[in-house]
């Protein structure tokens, strides 16, 4: 057991989140997730070919973002928000990645998307090791934006803070995890979770 690690865990969880952010009252519950943005300079591939079959329709590589694109819109659908379905956001937006809120804003407006977009801004995501890790490092941003104004109505910030991945060997496995429970913890605050049905029609065969 890798007791350094450990404690850094338990120094840093709580200390390095942001307070939840409350939604607003009128709140839009429709919602748009858009590409999310990238800014750690690594690619945050994730291998595997059941990773494929479940988080990529058109490609034959998986990402962090597509991971935490598919959490989000589980995340938000649990709480009772319509998601756009993931193929029309892609062909409304062309597979565009935002780098703000605001480009957020322009590309969702353009694409004729209905309801909030949400944009999602990862500033870190950084395993504690290659193999076995018992964390990774992650800093992101989430927020639903107003199309039609610009406005953002509604954003959490997470600062870095370690999400344990505890029993994974391999970094995939690990950062699907930390995806996982980091949509689960900004989502938090938009409502009760629900079950919903999951539609398996899509599945590749």
């Amino acid at each position: 057991m890798r007791i350094a690690p450990l404690l850094a865990i338990l120094a840093a969880v709580g200390c390095g989140r942001s307070h939840p952010a409350q939604p607003p009252s009128d709140l839009e519950h429709t919602v748009a997730v858009l590409v999310p943005n990238n800014r750690t300079g690594d690619n945050l591939l994730v291998a595997g070919t059941s990773f494929i079959e479940k988080y990529a329709f058109a490609s034959s590589r998986v990402t962090v973002p597509d991971v935490l694109a598919s959490e989000a819109r589980l995340q938000l659908a649990r709480r009772g928000f319509t998601v756009v379905d993931k193929d029309v956001v892609e062909k409304a937006t062309e597979g565009k990645t935002p780098g703000s809120a605001e480009a957020a804003a322009e590309i969702a407006s353009h694409g004729k998307l209905p309801g909030l977009a949400l944009w999602l801004d990862i500033r870190r995501w950084e395993p504690d090791a290659p193999t076995h890790p018992a964390f990774v490092i992650v800093a992101v941003t989430a927020s639903l934006v107003d199309p039609a104004t610009g406005k953002v109505k509604w954003s959490v910030d997470r600062q870095a803070a370690p999400v344990p991945t505890p029993g994974e060997i391999a970094l995939g496995p690990a950062y699907v995890t930390a995806a996982r429970k980091v949509a689960h913890e900004l989502f938090a605050p938009l409502g009760e979770e629900q079950p919903i049905a999951v539609d398996h029609s899509r599945r590749r065969r």
